[in-house]
């Protein structure tokens, strides 16, 4: 019996910057991949339709999109909009569409305070891999321990908020370049996003490290432990 998330990775501008997850043995899994992480991306959700008969390949795949304007965290001022894609492959039989959605609600925010950093924001294929692979693979494992009345509301609301925005960089993406003391304001504001980043990914790393009781010394005595997850589509 596969387990109810089968599969899940991160894009950025359609680069799959980390993934987890494995195949049923009849690549349902890794079609159904390869097919959500292709859609085109749109101000909100993406569902994968699914024509096959359901007692063959009950998996389905959805996407969540998350548009940001490089701007408002480079350090530079910027009208480019990077396009985050979250996304995951779910059994129909084992898991709901809501359920998949409050997983990916989660995701967005789990990798909120790693989005700032230069692997992520430049890097290519499978350049978060190490990093945040071990991350997707945890939240896929514990997706059958979510509160799923309390997490279903949350995940609404918050996604809501993220799609009005989503809309509003979309329709703000042809302007012309504002004022200086507007783009004087934008550069102070991606100052104070910035610090606030490097404290959040600071907590992150102090909580994960404390959570799975790893010791992270200095870069000359420190010893580091990685679990290494395998792409399933990012090489294909």
């Amino acid at each position: 019996m596969s387990p109810p998330i089968c599969w899940s990775c991160v894009q950025r501008n359609g680069i799959i910057l980390a993934e987890a997850g494995c195949d049923d043995g009849s690549r349902n899994i890794i079609k159904t991949a390869q097919k959500i992480t292709k859609m085109k991306p749109t101000a909100g959700w993406e569902v994968s339709s699914n024509f096959i008969n359901m007692s063959s390949n009950p998996y389905r795949g959805i996407k969540f999109h998350l548009h940001e304007c490089a701007g408002e965290i480079d350090d530079m001022l910027s009208d480019d909009i990077i396009i985050w894609a979250f996304s995951c492959v779910y059994n129909t039989t084992e898991c709901s569409e809501e359920t998949a959605k409050a997983f990916l609600t989660k995701l967005v925010f789990v990798s909120e305070p790693l989005r700032g950093m230069p692997w992520w924001r430049e890097g290519g294929t499978l350049s978060a891999q190490p990093s945040f692979a071990p991350t997707l693979q945890q939240q896929m494992e514990n997706v059958e321990q979510i509160d799923r009345l309390a997490v279903m509301q949350q995940h609404v609301d918050e996604t809501k908020a993220i799609m009005h925005n989503n809309i509003e960089n979309i329709l703000e993406r042809g302007d012309k370049i504002e004022d200086l003391q507007e783009e004087a304001h934008k550069l102070n504001v991606a100052a104070k996003v910035f610090k606030k980043n490097a404290k959040k990914v600071k907590r992150f790393k102090m909580l994960q490290n404390a959570k799975h009781g790893v010791l992270v010394g200095t870069a000359v005595t420190g010893v580091v432990g990685v679990c290494i997850i395998p792409p399933l589509i990012a090489l294909l």
